[in-house]
């Protein structure tokens, strides 16, 4: 009985075995002492983007607003259409919704892992994987190089970990002859959209239209009798091509049914993609940009070959973690023996087959495989980073790998070859599984340094001054990035100290203010609205406010645009790596390596006005911003002429923010005359303003703020953001997941 054990263990502590070598390896997470804070040189995707995110998601729900903007970088983006927050994505929402958010993000990451194994063990076992080959298989997914190395990316790895699931649902609904299961398969295509992650979700979707292609052509193969010169076709022949029609009608039922179940996620993306530099697609060069290092080959053999990023030795030249895919040598040299030795299975032919289309898409330009696809795949268009479809070559490795295993497994056990199983074959496969691990975990687990939760958790000393202050107000720190790759190189990499991380943190930026509650000019956010970027800049391109001043000899030199601007944005506090040369701001403090500067006349968060100038695009709002006579305490930038506005002489005016929500502000204005009431949040679609009540027009005024006609006398402006996008796009997510539960419980004869 011991023996049977170790050569088939049940699945039940097979699975168990997966667990804990998740958790195991990474009990400072599941123990809460400390945070993965992967480092991407010029900032840290997790900590920067991806966390900040979610935190606020779990902030919103918690006061009971639903997660749909986020007004806290930029003067506010769209926080739900920013696909990539995960916005709707079922453990997101519960886990950051009801748990302290350090909790939730650790949670996160290790259930991502264990969805990825769990899932990998099961589709092994479906294609008839010994359940050791199965566990190798899943230990290879869960720590293959593209998870581990994208576990700062949450909503790719989120997305990635359902592609062995969805693999198998498609083939049980083949194995066990019930196309019905296929709407299980759209279940998981939502999963995968709604984690956030378009890109990862539209590459599995191409590799399951294979799969379910490949798949049917193998059973018809198997089933139909082949037709000779005077063979006639029989009936049994026609329902075999009914039954693959069946399932391919099934299959499309379920990428229309995914399509569905996350369509509020969809929607409001597309809505945000088409006011990007990504409305219509990127070219071809911009998408292959940072293409894959042909060199990099060598490190699905070695891990380490061309140096690692973990202590700044590699020596590339791309980035290490886009073209990073180990999978461990041992499954590396299982997946080479399935191919060797079960070359006839349709598994092994199609994971061998999309090993190899996967990696010629990874290596991106150097061949005119991608370019081709590119150009004539709908959808490709909008993507950049070729270098992603590494997952699906990882995980094609891991299934190899289990089906390899298997083989040699059945070599430990033929009678006469002893030599191979001094216990009875199971200890030669627990070897196996030991030297997997230990390969795995040597590589693997530097590609995430872990900071001590202690310090971390404390805040930086200029979050703890700027918290003591009262009242709306923005912070800006240019320069941010230059800090944070500062960082990268003192800390050289993070195999050794972390403390120079730490110490970025005094900048705040980019959207560690978030984390504090604070509000930012800029940010850093992969989709922004084109007008964001235009002013303040991305990780891409410098914005029009860096014309407005320069550095010289070590100081930050602001012209008087630049002091406009700061006063116009309600931005109070300037944190620079350089002490400021202008009379305009006053010196407050120094944390660190950061300068800390008051802006003594910047104007309140909403502002009146009384009159305006007429600027037809945003090349001439600029022109009207550059002009030495505009006074921004007097006039507004508008695009459009407004309603009835009083201009005939200076009145008294005020306005006051008596409410600042997530989706929803309220100002109370006073004038003696009609004026124009200026917000200084992002003009967006979606945003509606009530005054007293009745809906009025919200024009864009100062190049992306939102601006409202007030008649004179005491009103209040309610501005709340209710998208369009997002009520049609819930209500047709809604309407898929209830059909799809009326297709999962209908009778089977009526499916």
């Amino acid at each position: 009985m011991k023996k049977d054990l170790l050569q088939n263990p049940p699945p039940v502590a097979a699975i168990c075995i997966l667990l804990l070598a998740i958790v195991i390896p990474y009990w400072k997470l599941a123990t809460l002492q400390g945070f993965v804070i992967t480092d991407d040189v010029f900032i840290s995707d997790i900590m920067n983007e991806s966390f900040p995110y979610r935190l606020y998601i779990g902030e919103a729900l918690k006061h009971g607003e639903a997660p749909t903007w986020l007004p806290h970088i930029y003067g506010g983006i769209p926080l739900l259409a920013r696909a990539e927050s995960g916005a709707c994505y079922p453990p997101n929402l519960v886990l950051f919704g009801l748990f302290p958010p350090y909790v939730a993000v650790n949670a996160v990451i290790l259930l991502t892992l264990m969805i990825g194994a769990v899932g990998m063990f099961f589709y092994a076992r479906e294609i008839e994987s010994g359940v050791i080959g199965a566990v190798i298989a899943g230990l290879g997914f869960a720590y293959c190089g593209f998870m581990v190395s994208h576990i700062k990316h949450l909503s790719t790895i989120g997305t990635g970990c359902w592609f062995p699931l969805g693999l198998l649902v498609i083939e049980r609904a083949y194995s066990r002859a019930e196309p019905r299961v296929l709407v299980w398969l759209a279940a998981i295509i939502g999963l995968q959209n709604l984690s956030g992650h378009i890109q990862t979700a539209y590459y599995s979707g191409l590799i399951y239209v294979l799969y379910f292609t490949f798949r049917a052509w193998s059973v018809r193969r198997t089933t139909q009798p082949r037709l000779g010169p005077k063979r006639v076709s029989t009936g049994a022949d026609r329902s075999t091509g009914i039954r693959v029609k069946r399932y391919l009608l099934w299959g499309a039922a379920a990428v229309l049914l995914g399509g569905a179940i996350s369509a509020v996620q969809l929607i409001p993306t597309y809505e945000l993609v088409q006011r990007t530099q990504r409305s219509g697609g990127v070219t071809f060069d911009y998408a292959s940009s940072y293409a894959y290092d042909v060199a990099n080959w060598k490190t699905f053999f070695y891990a380490t070959a061309n140096g690692e990023i973990s202590n700044a030795t590699y020596r590339g030249n791309s980035i290490f973690w886009e073209d990073y895919g180990y999978v461990g040598i041992v499954t590396l040299l299982l997946a080479v023996i399935a191919a060797v030795k079960r070359w006839k299975k349709w598994q092994v032919k199609f994971h061998v087959g999309t090993t190899l289309l996967a990696f010629v898409m990874v290596l991106g330009p150097n061949t005119p495989v991608y370019e081709l696809a590119f150009r004539t795949i709908p959808g490709m268009e909008y993507f950049r980073f070729p270098t992603r479809f590494l997952f699906v070559v990882d995980a094609s490795l891991c299934v190899l790998a289990a089906i390899g295993m298997t083989q040699l497994e059945g070599l430990f056990r033929r009678p006469g070859r002893k030599r191979w199983a001094p216990a009875g074959g199971g200890a030669p496969s627990l070897l196996i599984v030991a030297l997997l691990l230990a390969d795995l975990f040597y590589f693997q687990l530097k590609q995430n340094p872990i900071v001590d939760a202690g310090q971390w958790l404390r805040p930086p000393a200029v979050a703890q001054r700027l918290k003591q202050e009262q009242g709306l107000f923005r912070v800006y720190s240019p320069g941010a990035k230059e800090t944070h790759k500062a960082a990268f190189a003192s800390a050289g990499g993070w195999d050794g100290s972390l403390q120079p991380y730490l110490d970025q943190r005094e900048f705040l930026q980019p959207n560690l203010n978030v984390l504090y509650g604070l509000f930012s000019a800029d940010g850093y956010a992969q989709l922004t609205p084109n007008e964001l970027v235009d002013l303040w800049g991305d990780q891409n391109r410098s914005g029009f406010i860096m014309r407005t001043a320069s550095v010289q000899e070590g100081k930050f030199v602001p012209r008087s645009l630049f002091v406009t601007i700061m006063i116009m944005w309600d931005v109070k506090y300037i944190l620079y790596l350089w002490p400021l040369l202008t009379d305009a701001f006053v010196e407050e403090a120094k944390f660190g390596q950061a300068y800390l500067y008051r802006n003594p006349t910047v104007f309140p968060r909403a502002y009146i006005v009384e009159r305006y100038r007429l600027a037809r695009g945003e090349d001439e709002a600029i022109r009207v911003l550059l002009q030495k006579d505009f006074d921004p305490a007097r006039e507004v930038i508008l695009s459009d002429v407004p309603g009835t506005t009083d201009t005939s002489g200076i009145a008294r005016a005020v306005a006051t923010v008596e409410s600042y929500r997530t989706n929803e502000v309220i100002v109370r204005t006073f004038a003696e005359k009609d004026r124009l009431l200026v917000l200084s949040d992002t003009f967006y679609p979606g945003w509606i303003a009530e005054l007293d009540g009745s809906e009025v027009g919200i024009m864009k005024g100062n190049l992306c703020q939102r601006v409202v006609a007030v008649p004179k006398g005491d009103h209040v402006v309610r501005f709340h953001f209710d998208a369009p996008t997002v009520k049609v796009g819930l209500a047709i997510t809604v309407a898929g997941l209830v059909f799809a539960v009326l297709l999962m419980v209908i009778p089977r004869r009526v499916a």
